[in-house]
């Protein structure tokens, strides 16, 4: 129940500061603010201060800031012109559909950081074994944490990397380990097992890993440039997926990145931070999409428009994002049903 509390947490936390980001722009640049919601649903709480109504909603699937005027020009008629959403320029506009996402990039790097400054940068994998997966062809052979992998079928292994490499790449075979444990040294035989998700083969152990300790600005420095990474790899995988025809089921719901997380809560501080990390990298990126609905979309549109430098018909476009939300809302229920039927558990190398 502990790491089932943590994880709802961590969900909210990347939707707060989703919907944060479109909230402080908006006020930036003058945008009349209705209403600042965490879910949709039912309201369990809510305040009024000045002129925004928050509220946190019962149903933690997402979230929404209600601007004067966003969809519908004749709507907050007693709100000035000037304050109104389509009142702002195009850039402007831009600047506040985009902040969301952004703010989820930020959070990432700063989970990063704090990881980076609380458990050290990994800086070389060795061949020593940390922690084996109970149950998995790893224990089942015999190896131990402590153990030290001196050879894979005769090859000498001195890079933890290129032991992660041959057992990723096994395609199946059993593998011959020479074992170091304390002064002795012998021969263990180790089956592997294949990952549908991962799309590689594993026997269950994690390598002991080397870190150093950098100073915090450092450490925001190597948020960033694992978050710039991390975005290029997602995107890069999203694509072979969507060529492969392999995308909608790989996509999972807010119940597997729940379940997630609370595995990662239970695997250590480490984990649990980085795998909310990597979710709020996801949520940036998907609403990024140039989808109804999403920010992209919306993005997407005020493109448009000022490429036509004319507004686009605002009812046709509150229609598209309609009907754009309700598909949405239906792909997230079924894969709720699907993520229900069908959980994730977290797998070690």
């Amino acid at each position: 129940m502990p790491t089932l509390i943590l994880a709802i947490l961590a969900l909210e936390l990347m939707i707060l500061v989703h919907e944060l980001g479109h909230l402080i722009v908006a006020k930036r640049v003058g945008i009349a603010v209705h209403a600042f919601a965490i879910g949709f649903g039912p309201k369990l709480f809510a305040f009024t201060a000045g002129e925004t109504t928050y509220s946190l909603n019962l149903l933690p699937v997402g979230g929404y800031v209600n601007m004067a005027g966003e969809d519908n020009e004749a709507s907050s008629p007693d709100v000035p012109p000037e304050r109104r959403f389509r009142a702002k320029s195009v850039p402007a506009r831009i600047a506040v559909v985009c902040a969301g996402p952004a703010m989820n990039f930020l959070l990432a790097i700063v989970l990063l950081a704090a990881i980076a400054v609380l458990y050290g940068v990994p800086s070389q994998v060795s061949t020593r074994i940390d922690k084996v997966v109970p149950g998995d062809p790893a224990a089942q052979a015999g190896l131990r944490p402590g153990d030290v992998i001196l050879a894979i079928d005769g090859r000498t292994m001195t890079d933890g990397n290129e032991v992660i490499r041959l057992i990723h790449t096994s395609n199946g075979r059993t593998l011959s380990f020479l074992i170091q444990r304390g002064p002795t040294r012998f021969l263990v035989h180790v089956p592997t097992k294949y990952d549908p998700r991962q799309h590689v083969w594993l026997t269950g152990f994690l390598p002991a890993v080397s870190r150093t300790h950098p100073d915090p600005i450092r450490a925001i420095g190597w948020g960033v440039l694992t978050t710039g990474r991390d975005v290029v790899a997602y995107l890069t995988a999203l694509g072979a997926l969507a060529r492969s025809g392999q995308l909608l089921g790989q996509l999972g719901g807010p119940v597997t990145a729940v379940n997630v997380l609370g595995q990662a809560a239970h695997a250590g501080g480490e984990t649990f931070l980085y795998f909310t990390a990597f979710f709020s990298i996801i949520i940036g990126l998907f609403n990024l999409f140039p989808l109804p609905a999403l920010d992209g979309g919306r993005a997407a549109f005020l493109l448009v428009e000022g490429l036509w430098r004319r507004p686009l018909d605002p009812r046709r476009e509150g229609y598209i994002h309609l009907v754009g939300l309700a598909l949405l809302l239906c792909l997230i229920l079924a894969l709720t049903v699907r993520d229900v039927m069908h959980p994730v558990h977290l797998t070690l190398p």
